[in-house]
């Protein structure tokens, strides 16, 4: 498609969760576009109810002309600081935008959570030399950034879905929710031992309710996988 400029938004859904992975996702768009989806709706996916966030999703697929999305896994979280893991995976889908889109990617929009310098420096690392927007609660100030987060709120909610099906897990999957930790308390019960794989075990919380699965944060070493052996998406 030609048009103008593209401009591409990122986001993240479920950095704080105690359970399923992180979902980090980028949107590119023609600016032309951002406007047509910002009348449909396309807004901050956490003041959208869940069938507004799915509605939106197809139109947002259909108008973009790049969307990827990265599962982050929960072992990772466990040995790998957030903020690191962040600004490594948007560096990462921002250079998989370019190897699609090539100069046609004008602007970089993102949602930041940590240190915006070292967003943009990661970037930079990745080879976009385009203007790059990386502020607090971007997801509500630009449209870009919120069908992003919509992207990475949709699919999230379907791991979490699959993990309710498979493994019973109740409640919405945060440390603060008496349904998940009730639901904590009984696997541990049934298994002391070793946690089921989605859970993150570096959590503070469990120290509290399921001490034998805790586990400190340990840092990526050599022999440990990395980033990108938990890439998976679009």
């Amino acid at each position: 498609m030609k048009c103008s400029a593209i401009v591409m938004g990122v986001d993240e859904a479920g950095r704080g969760p105690i359970i399923g992975p992180m979902v980090i996702a980028g949107v590119a768009m023609c600016t032309e576009d951002v406007g047509n989806i910002r009348l449909a709706g396309v807004d901050d996916s956490k003041l959208l109810s869940r069938a507004e966030r799915e509605r939106l999703l197809s139109l947002i697929e259909r108008s973009a002309v790049y969307v990827g999305r990265v599962y982050v896994h929960p072992r990772l979280i466990d040995e790998v600081n957030l903020n690191v893991i962040e600004r490594n995976t948007i560096a990462f889908l921002v250079g998989r935008a370019m190897d699609i889109l090539g100069e046609s990617l004008k602007k970089v929009y993102v949602d930041a959570v940590g240190d915006p310098r070292q967003i943009i420096a990661a970037i930079r690392r990745a080879g976009f030399m385009g203007e790059v927007i990386a502020e607090p609660k971007a997801d509500a100030r630009y449209t870009i950034v919120g069908a992003a987060s919509i992207i990475a709120k949709v699919y999230r909610d379907a791991v979490i879905e699959e993990l309710r099906r498979e493994y019973g897990v109740r409640g919405s999957g945060y440390p603060t929710d008496p349904e998940t930790l009730a639901w904590i308390r009984e696997a541990y019960e049934e298994n002391p031992e070793e946690p089921p794989w989605f859970v993150r075990r570096s959590w503070g919380t469990l120290k509290r309710i399921a001490p034998r699965w805790y586990r400190s944060k340990r840092g990526a070493s050599s022999g440990q996988k990395t980033l990108l052996d938990y890439m998976r998406g679009s």
